[in-house]
């Protein structure tokens, strides 16, 4: 077949610094049986193209995202598809440009269209000024893009609810799985029975504020335990700040970005992956610490609603935001070692069944059926 996705950016060739994993492992996997074009909308700010595992990528800048920039993408677009062929389905990965892009695409060649809500298009956040739902145009260009789609798809049962909150529509629920060449329990690795990590860039939506807080309190009633923090930081040092006036200084260890095939020694031996974002569609952080044998606690989105939800649980979500709530939940779970075990058999299963080979099979399947019964009509 041939297949256009259509994303916000995160394609650097294998290798680079800019890199959205997910996307990464499905264009490595569906090269391997399809033709594959991807197109980049603002992954530079400058016309470019380029080839990642043996695919064309075609950059297309936005701008600043103005009614004049967002109608030259949606023309550009469909031109630079069709240079590489007649697609046969288009993809977009965020229910935003990328999107409506893909659907203008479709349209264009007369092709099924498949929009993937992946992060905060349609999130509301105003404490913080997250989200696409904070503003009437971004909003509804997504419910837009959502409602011209023949089939959308997001990663979590959680995220499912959100968007229909929202007046979108949903398909399908496919999670955005880890790569286990890359996340395994590696054998013979001693326990850090007082160790917490947390996997995520440093920045408002994550709120590390409320992990550190939450730390600061947990040491009371378990003083020898550590926190690594692995993630790029976007605030200037503010978190090392905070940890200073905390007073937990030397209790926490700022890896800074490490990358997705490095982060398993990071997560060796953890007692718990902790998760504090604000939003979260289908965090692959709370999947590649379960692959790695960690289970997560945290606030209640993507993933860790899901788990937490499941008939044997795999997460334990916290019923609200405050330091103090997950503080408890924390110096629980580290206390009960048969409950976190539990916790960690029933996510490590999931997540090495939900993997990143499942999420390129279960795109792929998609696209087939889409694209037999446009052939059909």
């Amino acid at each position: 077949m041939r297949i256009a996705l259509v994303v916000p950016g995160g394609v650097d060739p294998p290798g680079g610094e800019r890199v959205i994993p997910f996307v990464h492992h499905l264009v490595e996997s569906l090269v391997e049986q399809h033709q594959v074009t991807i197109i980049a909308t603002g992954h530079d700010t400058e016309p470019g193209e380029w080839s990642m595992f043996g695919a064309p990528v075609v950059n297309v800048p936005v701008g600043d995202h103005g009614k004049v920039d967002i109608g030259r993408v949606l023309y550009e677009v469909p031109r630079a598809i069709g240079r590489h062929g007649r697609p046969q389905v288009v993809h977009g990965l965020w229910a935003n440009l990328p999107g409506l892009a893909a659907v203008v695409a479709a349209r264009r060649f007369r092709v099924p269209s498949v929009v993937s809500v992946c992060g905060g298009e349609l999130a509301a956040v105003p404490a913080i000024g997250y989200g696409g739902g904070l503003r009437d145009g971004t909003r509804r260009l997504a419910l837009l893009a959502l409602r011209g789609a023949t089939a959308t798809t997001v990663a979590t049962e959680w995220m499912r609810q959100h968007v229909q909150a929202a007046g979108g529509r949903v398909h399908e629920v496919i999670p955005l799985g880890a790569d286990l060449r890359h996340c395994t329990v590696a054998a013979g690795t001693p326990p850090r029975p007082q160790h917490l990590v947390h996997l995520a860039g440093r920045n408002l939506v994550k709120d590390q504020d409320l992990l550190l807080r939450a730390f600061a309190l947990a040491l009371h009633d378990e003083p020898r335990l550590t926190l690594t923090i692995a993630g790029g930081d976007t605030l200037a040092g503010h978190h090392e700040q905070l940890a200073t006036e905390l007073g937990v200084a030397d209790r926490v260890e700022f890896l800074g970005h490490v990358p997705h095939d490095q982060l398993a020694p990071v997560l060796a031996g953890a007692a718990l992956h902790a998760l504090t974002s604000h939003h979260d569609a289908g965090p692959l952080a709370v999947l590649e610490a379960a692959a790695c044998g960690v289970p997560t606690v945290g606030t209640s989105v993507g993933h860790v609603a899901d788990f937490a939800a499941m008939r044997t649980p795999a997460a334990v979500a916290v019923a609200d935001r405050r330091p103090a709530t997950l503080a408890y939940a924390i110096t629980q779970l580290l206390a009960d070692r048969p409950r976190r075990d539990a916790l960690s058999r029933a996510a490590h299963s999931w997540a090495t069944q939900h993997d990143a080979a499942f999420t390129a099979s279960a795109f792929d399947q998609l696209y087939r059926r889409l694209a037999a019964r446009s052939a059909n009509a």
